[in-house]
């Protein structure tokens, strides 16, 4: 792909990060640096307002959809009156999730009208917004922001489950129930099976039992996807699991030396393989996302 042909769409490397999305974008309204604006692309208006709304979109919280947990640790270090203040004048949810974990004063007078305007804009400042859908977005992102609560966690179990599979092998009485594992998958080759094995005792330290434990396992799978992604949207994605959980993931995500392609690949198809199962199921409404169509450079 050369930048002649690029869309703000397409997420080739240098242009992972809002940046470089940004820079696409330039290049293709106004042309490459150091070269004549006759080689642009696109139109200048149009690019402007492609970063204005993705501007826009990153400075909007919305509050609805941000999981409760994420609003409360916004306001965790704020001053008794702050907490008040927003819970009287802000978000519905905000005071709804206040009231819940414990209630808030309420104020003995109205707030000065700058004051409420500077708290208003400050409060949210570990929160961040996005664009619900975007067409860039990696399986791993949307898998965190489109289905429902309950939809994830079938996603992420299932996820777990086919790990857990591949650790076992198909000789293993649990997997009677579960053919079409290796029906898409095929047998486990040795070092799959010892890659996952690791996984699940890695799973076994944290004390957690029965469907929780296979459900984290998932989230091992999620974690390695997500160290993929670009960090701000990745972010953005995680404010739809509760904070506690996604305190969780990140303690689980590698670092940049520690990420070999391989396991992203194989990560990917577990996630692949469950989310089409349940697709099958109708236990999930969102389809799997394809990746966006690339201009190749020789067309």
């Amino acid at each position: 792909m050369t930048t002649d042909t690029m869309n703000p769409g397409d997420n080739p490397d240098h242009a992972s990060a809002a940046a470089g999305l940004a820079f696409a974008a330039a290049v293709q309204a106004w042309g490459p640096p150091g070269e004549a604006p006759g080689r642009a692309v696109g139109e200048p208006g149009a690019a402007d307002e492609w970063l204005r709304r993705m501007h826009r979109d990153e400075a909007t919280v919305d509050f609805d959809w941000i999981h409760p947990t994420w609003l409360l640790r916004a306001l965790q270090d704020e001053s008794p009156a702050v907490r008040a203040v927003v819970a009287a004048h802000g978000p519905s949810v905000v005071r709804r999730a206040l009231l819940a974990s414990g209630g808030v004063p309420t104020p003995d007078r109205a707030p000065h009208p700058e004051v409420l305007d500077w708290i208003s804009a400050l409060w949210t400042e570990r929160l961040v917004g996005g664009a619900a859908e975007r067409a860039d977005d990696p399986p791993a992102i949307v898998a965190l922001a489109r289905p429902s609560p309950l939809e994830g966690y079938r996603l992420w179990w299932t996820v777990g489950l086919v790990k857990s599979l591949l650790a076992r092998g198909p000789d293993d009485a649990a997997a009677e129930r579960a053919g079409w594992v290796f029906d898409r998958l095929g047998p486990p080759p040795p070092e799959t099976r010892d890659w996952a094995r690791r996984d699940l005792e890695t799973v076994a330290k944290a004390r957690v039992s029965g469907r929780r434990r296979t459900a984290l396992l998932g989230l091992v799978t999620l974690a390695r996807l997500l160290a993929d992604c670009e960090p701000f949207r990745v972010r953005w994605a995680l404010q739809h699991l509760p904070y506690p959980i996604v305190k969780r993931v990140r303690t689980l995500m590698p670092s940049a030396p520690k990420r070999a392609a391989a396991v992203s690949r194989l990560e990917s198809l577990i996630l692949r393989t469950a989310w089409d199962h349940l697709i099958l199921e109708n236990r999930i409404a969102t389809p799997f996302p394809l990746a966006p169509e690339r201009i190749d450079d020789e067309h």
